[in-house]
């Protein structure tokens, strides 16, 4: 299976975003709920099963829904939300002994996050904060 980054999700997402919202659309019939980048990774689970970048949706909207639902356990970022996250520290390269904490994709995902948004970081007794700030 290929890995899409979350840069080449949200270029989906804006290439294909008649697809996604017929997604979300055809998913709020069986009472489920999913952000565009949550479609986006369901539709990705799909195509890449069968050795495709992006498949072309089905015409028929219960043919698209059933494939939906057979992709919705095996979408990482629809399983339950854990409570807490790893993440990296990793050195900054620049020998002054900072450190930059590597966020998983799936997390920046989930919290609608860019690679370019400031965060707010604090430590305190040894628990890591991090809040986007707007």
């Amino acid at each position: 299976m290929m890995a899409t980054s979350r840069k080449e999700r949200l270029e989906i997402l804006r290439r294909h975003g008649s697809d996604i919202a017929r997604i979300q659309h055809c998913l709020l019939v069986s009472a489920t709920t999913v952000t565009p980048l949550q479609a986006v990774s369901m539709w990705l689970d799909y195509s890449e099963s069968h050795c495709a970048m992006w498949l072309q949706l089905p015409s028929d909207d219960t043919e698209l829904l059933n494939i939906l639902l057979q992709h919705l356990p095996s979408t990482k970022m629809l399983q339950a939300n854990p409570l807490t996250w790893q993440a990296k520290l990793v050195d900054a390269g620049d020998g002054s002994g900072d450190a930059v904490l590597v966020l998983p994709d799936e997390l920046l995902m989930q919290l609608g996050w860019d690679e370019e948004d400031t965060l707010d970081v604090s430590v305190r007794n040894d628990h890591i904060t991090v809040k986007r700030k707007i």
